[in-house]
């Protein structure tokens, strides 16, 4: 149960971020979202949205419009995923679902529900990517699905603090998407009220119960949505339908603007396309309305290019735009314009790309924990990489790679000094799990990159995250490695068999004449004793002139492919289930 003192503390944080933290009362409006690049692009698109369906809240609010228009309601379809995706190569048609038939609201507004947080200012840091990743749109999917409340008492916030300074190399420069989705799905965030977004870009936390619990946050891998086509933005009406919001890259500072032409809106601000790529920012979309109209041509007509709005949310304060939120003509996002007797030189449209992105919730009860102790003065010369194997060897047949720690951070020490600091960490290595723990081994792959500062890790341990005690712990530490790597392995380590059989002994080799027709030939009879083993012996393997000729169960053999004149030498072992192998008995030699 929330005690009054963490409810005032949430409250307290919510209202520290609305009222844009006193420091950036007088702060330009920043931006901080970097350029595309053809590499970040294909990153991006690597999962694309190719049909969205209907989910619970998505298929109640058709069907309350369907009753209105007295409509019969539309069922849902049972065993299918909410949206599909296609992994990278060329858009495909887009299936825009149930968009495509009647009885769909004409407006749907998620900032209004409880799980969207207040609107915030990101002040006078270039967060404005952590703010539309983490603030937003991952303390959104949080209480939506869980149905808790951000809008009054703040319960799931995140932090955009945590996020920013993962992902910004210790530099107050901005960020970029990719990064900022590989944090909320690999690390989580922890709360806003527990790390709260102040001036300090460059500390990470060195509270090891943030990164445990930042856990219980992550999101579901990113998914891009095309939305410079109808058919594309249908896809994201129907996403916005469903309660989630989503991500848009745009160049704020060559945003053209008009206002809302009629009705409820009449008079707020509405973006119509770009003039060009000045100020990259990350934003929000939450909701739309088809009825928004703006006289993009001017000419005082209501025409069906100028209809319709995507709602954004911004991070710059409640006192930007329509109470801190704008619209964006739907045109705004079509590669080519649809509006009649209307063209502007150098018309862009509004997205950095072509696409959107958003991702979902869904609480997951972590198998297994990695809780790692290091010490560094460099963040950017860490690499970490986590392995597992069955605990037979001492080697990992399966990998998995943080954000955190692949040499970002830049030449900072964990707290953002330049004095070495220690800190603990904790990271979901369930996808190294297999079906026993028992009966695996785990492994900490460390690489410092930079001769002159080492690297220290002081412990590895695989924690149960349920119970919290330690299942496993690597023995081999401290390790120090520096322009070099280093691995630490815990688990029971049960080579299993390895005891080789006992050397056959009492080996016979025998030239054996017979005749075929009239022709005389001769053969190897081969013979021994059995040897024996801790286990079992399971075959025996012959050598000739110290090449494996053959391998037999038996305790004899008969070798009928030797020649005239050519001496050969025989050779027997003993072999167990496991593949370990005795040594040679006496060699015998044999000449015909």
């Amino acid at each position: 149960m929330k005690t009054p003192a963490s409810i005032f503390r949430a409250i307290f944080s919510a209202l520290l971020i609305l009222s844009s933290i006193s420091y950036a009362q007088a702060a330009s409006e920043r931006t901080g979202l970097k350029d595309l690049t053809p590499e970040e692009d294909a990153i991006l698109k690597k999962n694309k949205v190719k049909k969205v369906r209907p989910n619970d809240m998505g298929l109640g609010r058709i069907n309350q419009e369907r009753k209105k228009q007295g409509l019969p309601p539309l069922k849902k379809e049972e065993g299918l995923p909410e949206y599909e995706t296609e992994s990278g190569g060329a858009a495909n048609s887009q299936d825009s679902g149930v968009l495509a038939t009647s009885g769909v609201p004409a407006q749907v507004d998620n900032s209004t529900l409880v799980a969207f947080p207040s609107i915030a200012n990101q002040g006078n840091q270039s967060s404005c990517v952590a703010f539309a990743s983490t603030y937003y749109l991952a303390s959104h999917e949080i209480c939506l699905a869980l149905g808790c409340d951000n809008k009054t008492a703040g319960q799931k916030v995140l932090s955009p603090k945590w996020t920013y300074n993962l992902i910004n190399g210790g530099v107050d420069a901005g960020a970029r998407f990719s990064d900022a989705f590989a944090v909320m799905n690999k690390h989580g965030a922890p709360l806003n009220v527990e790390y709260p977004y102040d001036s300090d870009f460059k500390a990470w936390s060195l509270n090891s119960t943030h990164w445990k619990g930042a856990l219980n946050s992550r999101l579901s891998t990113f998914a891009a949505v095309a939305v410079n086509t109808d058919t594309g933005m249908a896809n994201l009406k129907q996403i916005l339908l469903n309660g989630h919001v989503v991500m848009v890259g745009t160049y704020i500072n060559s945003w053209v603007y008009k206002t809302v032409g009629s009705g409820p809106f009449a008079g707020e601000k509405i973006v119509t396309h770009l003039n060009g790529t000045l100020g990259g920012h990350a934003m929000t979309i939450v909701g739309y309305d088809d009825g928004v109209w703006t006289d993009i041509n001017g000419n005082g007509l209501v025409e069906a290019g100028e209809m319709g709005a995507f709602k954004i949310a911004n991070s710059w304060g409640a006192n930007w735009g329509n109470k801190g939120f704008a619209w964006a003509s739907y045109d705004a996002f079509r590669t080519t314009s649809t509006v009649p007797s209307w063209s502007v030189t150098g018309r862009l449209p509004l997205t950095q790309g072509t696409s959107v992105y958003f991702a979902t919730y869904t609480a997951t009860t972590p198998k297994a924990l990695a809780e790692v102790t290091l010490s560094h003065a460099l963040r950017s010369q860490i690499s970490l990489q986590f392995g597992s194997s069955a605990n037979t060897q001492l080697s990992p047949t399966s990998t998995w790679v943080p954000f955190a720690f692949a040499n970002v951070g830049g030449d900072w020490a964990f707290d953002g000094a330049s004095v070495e600091k220690e800190g603990t960490f904790y990271f979901d290595i369930s996808s190294l799990v297999g079906t026993d723990l028992n009966t695996q081994m785990f492994y900490l792959t460390l690489k410092d990159n930079v001769a002159g500062s080492a690297l220290q890790a002081k412990s590895f341990k695989i924690v149960d995250p349920q119970v919290g005690n330690t299942l496993y712990a690597a023995n081999n530490v401290p390790m120090f490695v520096d322009a070099g790597t280093g691995t630490l392995n815990a688990g029971n380590y049960n080579p299993g068999d390895v005891t080789a059989p006992s050397v056959p002994q009492n080996f016979v080799a025998t030239l054996n004449y017979y005749k075929v027709g009239k022709t005389t030939k001769a053969r190897t009879l081969l013979s021994w004793s059995a040897s024996t083993d801790n286990v079992g012996v399971a075959k025996y393997r012959i050598y000739r002139n110290g090449v494996k000729l053959t391998e037999t169960t038996s305790l004899s053999y008969t070798d009928t492919s030797i020649s005239k004149g050519v001496r050969y030498i025989y050779e027997v072992t003993a072999l167990d289930s496991k593949g370990n192998e005795s040594g040679k008995s006496s060699s015998l030699t044999i000449l015909w």
